[in-house]
């Protein structure tokens, strides 16, 4: 795929974002020109994983080497991205990604009566698969292993954490219990010295008599 300039791309984009406002404001049953009629996925989609390619279909059938397609990012780069493929009233654009968000697909659509329509598609992506990542986006072997590092010891901090309220559960309960018998003890020992006491009272008492 030819490479299209920044600047250039970024122009389709701004021309797709207007041609779009103007097509809701004067789009009508009875218009004869081409016009977007669905998307794959659809406009605004949330996506639990990146798809390979998206798509887009008109009301009449696309002239291929008039047509201009944008990709950008969540950060607004515009990708290289491979060239799409045309059958009759649809385009369909293989896809790469640099990071999960929301990606555009800016488009300038002429159909066979010359028509233009300029139009866009967004999506958003939570995950991207192996293989999607566009050169050099594609996250590094230890990025990979440090995010499941921290994967790993999150559940681990947790059990330690679990463990330890545990520990100090059982110690403060065995401190309790020993409070108990140390009182109890206290109790018996003191009953034994009274018996005695009295018991002594009482003999000195008979012998006096």
């Amino acid at each position: 795929m030819q490479t299209t300039p920044i600047a250039r791309a970024a122009a389709l984009v701004l021309a797709a974002a207007v041609g779009g406002a103007v097509a809701l404001g004067t789009a009508s049953p009875a218009s004869a020109h081409a016009a977007l009629t669905g998307t794959d996925p659809e406009d605004g989609a949330t996506l639990a994983e990146a798809p390979a390619e998206v798509s887009a279909t008109f009301s009449e059938h696309l002239d291929g080497p008039s047509t201009e397609i944008a990709v950008t990012d969540p950060a607004g780069a515009v990708l290289d991205v491979a060239d799409p493929v045309y059958e009759g009233d649809t385009f369909t654009q293989p896809m790469l990604y640099t990071t999960p968000g929301t990606y555009t697909v800016a488009f300038r659509v002429i159909s066979e009566d010359g028509h233009r329509v300029d139009d866009s598609l967004e999506f958003t992506v939570e995950s991207i698969p192996e293989g999607l990542y566009a050169p050099g986006a594609e996250p590094t072997a230890a990025a990979t292993e440090e995010s499941a590092a921290a994967t790993t010891a999150a559940p681990r901090e947790s059990a330690e954490a679990t463990s330890a309220a545990a520990a100090e559960e059982d110690s403060n309960t065995g401190a309790a219990l020993a409070a108990i018998l140390l009182g109890l003890l206290v109790i018996v020992v003191g009953g034994v010295v009274l018996v005695k006491t009295v018991g002594r009272k009482k003999k000195d008492a008979g012998a006096e008599g």
